[in-house]
């Protein structure tokens, strides 16, 4: 199936239906900024795909995990690849308009639908999630949108603290600690909210909760994009300067709303963040991305 493409004065965005509804291309029309990170597709994506260098590109839905983990002990009967299970994954369109795309993806006793509306300068992306099958499913979700950003820009998010579940610099992983936001923080001794360059070598995934007003943004002189989230209380932070997967590789940040602020379903379960649907039950949650020209 070929790129779909939906746009409004100010936006335009592109989609790739048989990868995952992959967002490829996230731009203002205004300024011609793509605020998507750039890749072509990896043609690894089967049960023990691992999601690395290659597959690092674009927005990606990660459900009903992150990171792997082995679900056999609960409704999914199975272990959960790498960021989940409908990257690379075929998405059947269900509406389409000049400004619009509604697609789905049914497997593995759900259904996950997204829409995309875009008006102005104004993307949002509406979610249902429906449990199709006959037993209660519990899930967590993550908004995975890679972002092309510059040493030029920087990172808002009104919190003074985060937490790290995962910290390297110079390709030696550091205890993830408590944050301060935006620092410098003593343990890495460098700035958060600074986008630096790939030569620092550093990558740390992050969460945040009770963010004010349920929105993050980052912003330079080409521009900003600002992220704002309804239905979901979390937010995770991925920052790659040149850190990750390999010291040398990747240059790009994300701002993901997510169901729990942890790293797998594992994990989510644990500490009593995970979400559940019992059968029938649907859950619903909403993302809006507001881009602003320089």
């Amino acid at each position: 199936m070929a790129i779909v493409t939906i746009e409004s004065n100010a936006l335009q965005v592109e989609v790739d239906p048989d990868f995952g509804a992959r967002v490829v291309s996230l731009i203002d029309r205004r300024s011609g900024r793509d605020w998507m990170a750039k890749g072509p597709q990896s043609s690894q994506i089967g049960e023990d795909a691992v999601y690395a260098a290659d597959e690092a590109v674009g927005w990606d839905e990660c459900f009903p995990t992150v990171a792997p983990w082995d679900a056999s002990e609960t409704a999914h009967g199975r272990r959960l690849r790498d960021h989940g299970d409908l990257w690379g994954r075929p998405f059947a369109i269900e509406a389409q308009a000049t400004d619009s795309l509604a697609l789905s993806r049914t497997a593995g006793g759900f259904r996950f639908a997204r829409r995309l509306s875009v008006r102005d300068g104004v993307l949002t992306a509406d979610y249902t999630v429906d449990n199709v099958g006959a037993v209660a499913l519990p899930y967590m979700w993550a908004l995975h949108g890679l972002l092309a950003v510059t040493p030029e820009d920087r990172i808002v998010l009104g919190v003074d603290a985060v937490s790290a579940t995962y910290l390297s610099r110079d390709g030696k992983t550091i205890v993830p600690p408590q944050l301060a936001w935006p620092g410098p923080d003593p343990v890495l001794g460098l700035p958060l909210d600074v986008v630096h360059p790939a030569a620092m070598q550093f990558a740390g995934k992050l969460y945040a909760s009770a963010v004010p007003g349920a929105r993050a943004s980052v912003s330079g002189p080409r521009g900003a994009i600002d992220i704002a989230w309804d239905g979901v209380a979390h937010l995770g932070i991925w920052l790659n300067y040149g850190g990750w997967p390999v010291p040398g590789n990747g240059h790009h940040i994300a701002l993901e709303p997510t169901t729990a602020p942890v790293d797998h379903l594992g994990q989510a379960l644990e500490q009593g963040s995970a979400a559940t649907l019992a059968p029938g039950a649907s859950a619903r949650w909403t993302i809006t991305m507001t881009l602003c020209a320089s």
